[in-house]
């Protein structure tokens, strides 16, 4: 199994957007089975603290990137010089940004459609792109790419952000087949409802304390998953979840969505009115 390998315990494991939620909860975890890490993200302070958490628990080194992807494409010579050099074995893409509820699409400003491009899309690829030849090159390497059910199917009121879901998911699968043989795996995790600070107006509906799985279980679990499939919602409960709602077809499931998005946006057009 792949934490109980020496040689990936002696290398440095790379979290983008871990400075919350998610991101956060992988470092800490991957940091509990002896890997080293290199923080990504945006809030150099957040990264700060979250290193001495880190560092006052267990023996491993922290390093910090701080950079803000939604910058665009100025920002990764300076990750690809930071990065140089290292034995970087596990890649961890979770960096990403949703709209502050649910919306049609022409609410949407147009900065936000450019940015939710920006984040949920380009740092994966080229971090990949980045790392790929090296893990190569040493016949080792795991890519961990963080998406969401929301991109399984279409979901209204959330076009954008599940479309780059969608993306990322055929992206990954597509990157499985093409590293077979390679010593270099990719996993693709589609968690739902976590409790991270993206999802906090779901907080309201009654269903939410029943779907969703808090965020250090839901990581611990997750990072458990590595190494072990190719394909997981992280968290068995989610599993269960997403093959109950895969049982009802899609005509059935597009209205559900929509009536569920809908609610949560109209709500929070009465909650700022």
């Amino acid at each position: 199994l792949l934490f109980s390998d020496r040689n990936y315990r002696l290398i440095l494991s790379v979290v983008t957007g871990s400075s919350d939620g998610i991101g956060k909860e992988y470092a800490i975890n991957l940091a509990r089975n002896g890997l080293n890490v290199v923080l990504v993200s945006r809030t150099e302070s957040k990264m700060v603290k979250l290193k001495e958490e880190i560092c006052s628990k267990y023996t491993v080194e922290v390093q910090i990137v701080p950079i803000d992807f939604a910058r665009g494409p100025s920002v990764y010579q300076p990750i690809e010089k930071a990065l140089e050099g290292l034995d970087i074995g596990i890649l961890v893409n979770n960096v990403g940004i949703a709209h502050d509820h649910p919306c049609y699409l022409e609410e949407i400003p147009w900065y936000q459609i450019e940015q939710t491009i920006s984040v949920n899309l380009l740092p994966t690829v080229n971090l990949v792109h980045m790392l790929l030849p090296q893990m190569k090159l040493r016949r080792r390497g795991m890519i961990v790419n963080v998406s969401s059910t929301t991109g399984t199917f279409p979901v209204p009121l959330l076009s954008m952000y599940a479309s780059t879901k969608t993306f990322l998911n055929r992206f990954t699968q597509a990157l499985q087949v093409e590293l077979c043989g390679t010593g270099v795996e990719c996993q693709l995790v589609c968690p739902m409802f976590v409790g991270t600070n993206l999802i906090q107006q779901w907080e309201s509906l009654s269903i939410y304390g029943i779907l969703s799985a808090p965020v250090q279980r839901f990581c611990r679990m997750a990072v458990w998953t590595i190494g072990k499939t190719r394909e997981t919602t992280g968290y068995w409960a989610h599993g269960i979840q997403l093959t109950v709602l895969k049982v009802a077809p899609l005509f059935i499931r597009l209205p559900m969505a929509a009536y569920l998005f809908r609610y949560l946006r109209d709500k929070n057009v009465q909650n700022m009115g």
